[in-house]
């Protein structure tokens, strides 16, 4: 816990000085950084902030109007408290003082009895020194047990809990649309915990750096890589010991990046080799067509009088928080693919490339029908998934024909994102498998759904009007929703709302005075459009992951 100015009051050095508290009585709790002695009257540009300053006052002006400037410099430094020594040169401390203290908030302390300051700054350089050296001693004890998570593979629900145990507080893992993705607390205190967490998220501010933010005073800090952040670690009732939680949750937020990273691949040597390739292609390093042939024969592809097709089944549960259940799933995900496409009589390599998605490239032989054996490929592989524990449903993705395999780097690639796609719009526009034409639009958003730059760009544009609905009880978004489903033409809008128009034209004010745009100019209706529909698109996605 940081030492206090309320600790500095209680040592029996300061005491022995006979203190008395002339303003900020309210503020003892303000942590001290150091402690400076000085009489210098320009002091103030020369400190760092949570200094405790000590002095005689012996040097300090003479005018009123400058005695208050000093005292305001202090707290434009913001140093901690200013402590006087009485009797050297004020025998009271002047009114120009303390009210100027009072008007900026800054404590002012009198010593009333001559004191060593030498010995207060050793007394409080020694508890905080200690205080340092115990963070330093838990921090290097933090690391080593996220490390060990870390080695071990454990989950994210691991982590967060780890954080919780270590911190004795509450703690969520939100993604970048404000919901709690995971969390840990007592038992029975979840409801509360949680209760309207995105309205209560969205008053506390972006984190780049750990910090104490919005109105209940939530400490925060960012997960993921600079520039690639995906989530925020949160402490929504921090303890007194802020920059103990701080390190535990910046500790936290490592552990749980490295999770994200970690690649848990137990494959056997053929399901490498067929990565191998398959990755080769999807990256781009490999072009020689020749060499790209003899390969894939090596591997039992066939290679004469083919084409080749790209395929991708995507699982309904992308992301599961479990590793190990994350690793099962996938190891399940290529047998069934592999299982289906020899039934189907398609001769393929298939992988993981990445958690959730089964990548299949199929050699199709001159006047084999592509679509038949493609219908059977998805009937085969959607029967042998189902039943499965971790099963949500599927989305097979197909790219177009290609004629060599250097070519069928592009379908592969493109398989796999229509997958993508195809999963986010299966509800809506079911089908045995997507090819880019059935996607579109909303299937591009479902690409992108979690990047975190589209999910900022959506909560910039909506932010200010999700905020409004949440604190009016209101329903503006989808108001917008179908304004931007009539084509903007309001007389079918106020049909479609069961609205009179001056109702509508309210609501469409408000709307507009809320976001601070006019939907009638292209570019703003345009980016409110696509914020509306990447918000559908993220939520329906996650309502089918659940």
């Amino acid at each position: 816990m940081a030492t206090t100015l309320a600790d500095v009051l209680r040592l029996p050095v300061v005491r022995a000085g006979r203190p008395v508290v002339l303003t900020g009585g309210e503020l003892l709790d303000r942590a001290v950084r150091w402690v400076h002695v000085s009489e210098l009257p320009d002091i103030g540009p020369l400190l760092r902030g949570g200094e405790l300053i000590l002095t005689t006052g012996v040097a300090l002006p003479r005018s009123s109007a400058k005695l208050g400037r000093f005292v305001e410099t202090l707290q434009e430094a913001q140093a901690c408290a200013l402590v006087i020594e009485l009797g050297r040169r004020f025998e009271v401390v002047p009114d120009a003082m303390v009210q100027a203290a009072e008007a900026v908030g800054l404590p002012v302390i009198a010593l009333r009895r001559t004191v060593r300051f030498v010995s207060i700054t050793e007394e409080v350089h020694g508890l905080i020194v200690g205080e340092q050296h115990e963070l330093l001693r838990s921090s290097q004890a933090a690391h080593l047990e996220f490390t060990r998570l870390s080695i071990e593979g454990a989950s994210m629900q691991a982590i967060i809990e780890k954080v919780s145990e270590l911190s004795g507080t509450a703690v969520v893992l939100e993604d970048l649309t404000h919901r709690a993705v995971v969390y840990a607390c007592e038992n029975g205190a979840a409801g509360e915990l949680l209760e309207d967490w995105e309205v209560r998220s969205r008053l506390a501010a972006p984190a780049e750096t750990t910090v104490l933010t919005g109105p209940e005073g939530w400490l925060v800090t960012p997960v993921g890589p600079r520039n690639q952040r995906w989530g925020r670690l949160v402490a929504p009732a921090p303890p007194p010991a802020e920059a103990q939680l701080a390190m535990l949750l910046e500790r936290g937020a490592e552990a749980l990046a490295i999770n994200r990273l970690v690649e848990r691949d137990r494959a056997t040597l053929v399901q490498q080799a067929h990565r191998g390739l398959l990755r080769d292609l999807t990256g781009g390093r490999a072009s020689d067509e020749a060499e790209l042939r003899t390969r894939a024969n090596a591997l039992g592809l066939p290679v004469s009088r083919r084409s080749y097709l790209g395929v991708a089944v995507q699982s309904g549960s992308p992301h599961p928080l479990d590793p190990v259940i994350a690793e099962s799933r996938d190891r399940a995900l290529a047998e069934a693919v592999t299982s289906a496409a020899a039934e189907a009589g398609l001769p393929a390599l298939v992988a993981t490339l990445r958690s959730g998605q089964s990548l299949m490239l199929a050699a199709v032989s001159t006047g084999q029908s592509a679509e038949r054996a493609l219908n059977r490929f998805a009937e085969n592989v959607t029967r042998r998934l189902q039943g499965l524990p971790w099963w949500n449903g599927s989305a097979l993705g197909v790219g177009r024909e290609a004629s060599t395999l250097t070519e069928a780097a592009h379908s592969l690639n493109e398989a796999a994102h229509v997958a993508e796609a195809g999963l986010a719009i299966r509800s809506t526009h079911p089908r045995p498998y997507y090819r880019s034409t059935d996607v579109r639009l909303r299937g591009l958003l479902a690409l992108l759904r979690d990047d975190p730059r589209l999910l900022a760009f959506a909560d910039a544009e909506l932010g200010p009007l999700l905020r409004y609905d949440s604190g009016h009880s209101t329903d503006l978004l989808a108001t917008l929703r179908m304004y931007f489903d009539a084509g903007g033409n309001k007389s079918h809008l106020a049909r479609l709302a069961h609205l009179s128009r001056p109702a509508l034209y309210a609501r469409l004010s408000t709307i507009e005075r809320v976001l601070g745009v006019s939907l009638t100019e292209p570019e703003s209706a345009a980016a409110l459009n696509l914020a509306v529909l990447a918000t559908d698109v993220s939520a329906r996605a996650l309502a089918t992951a659940t």
